[in-house]
């Protein structure tokens, strides 16, 4: 193969991975809608509509906000301000935000469950009721004022969290491509922010 060719590849897949980014955060928003519809998540009959109509409305609005803040976002990819210590603790943490809001979600969809399982027993089900005849006739009002906030945001957290994931890396990859920085560039002179964090 030759050097032309695995240039040509690799950017062709630089272009798809790019695109595929470039529409995950909005995918990710109107994600809500189908998964709810389809009772892929398990939702009380009552609030599956509010629930549904919030948590999409918020997904994008996170989505316009991160793309609000793309210029900010872009200062932390500046080779001007690569010596900056606040830039590099920025850059830190852009870079390990996506990561944290995957534990947040996974942290989300645990709590979520839980707190259902809790509040389907607390109504006294028979063991052999059908999931979807407990959700349609049952309710979360059994819980306490404080569950009852944590099932919601536990909810929400489940979508929030990969959209912000999702916003936050396609926005880093649209500044990079609008500041003409390559990968190499990226790795050569920025290189680990905690490393360059302790050599300062």
């Amino acid at each position: 193969m030759s050097a032309s060719d695995s240039d040509s590849r690799m950017a062709k897949f630089a272009g798809f991975f790019r695109g595929y980014m470039g529409s995950a955060p909005v995918i990710a928003a109107a994600l809500p809608i189908p998964v709810t519809a389809g009772k892929v998540i398990p939702t009380y009959a009552e609030t599956t509509a509010a629930l549904t109509a919030y948590t999409s409305m918020l997904c994008f609005l996170i989505v316009a906000f991160v793309f609000y803040r793309r210029h900010r976002i872009g200062t932390y990819l500046l080779p001007s301000t690569w010596g900056k210590r606040s830039r590099i603790i920025g850059r830190f943490y852009l870079s390990w935000l996506p990561m944290f809001c995957i534990l947040l979600t996974l942290s989300s969809i645990a709590s979520y469950h839980a707190i259902l399982d809790t509040s389907l027993l607390l109504q006294g089900f028979r063991p052999d009721t059908p999931l979807a005849q407990m959700l349609a006739s049952g309710t979360v009002r059994e819980l306490s004022a404080g569950y009852k906030t944590l099932f919601y945001l536990s909810y929400l957290g489940i979508f929030l969290f990969p959209t912000l994931a999702f916003a936050l890396m396609a926005v880093r990859e649209y500044m990079q491509v609008e500041l003409q920085l390559t990968d190499a560039e990226l790795v050569s002179r920025s290189g680990d922010p905690a490393v360059e964090n302790t050599d300062a």
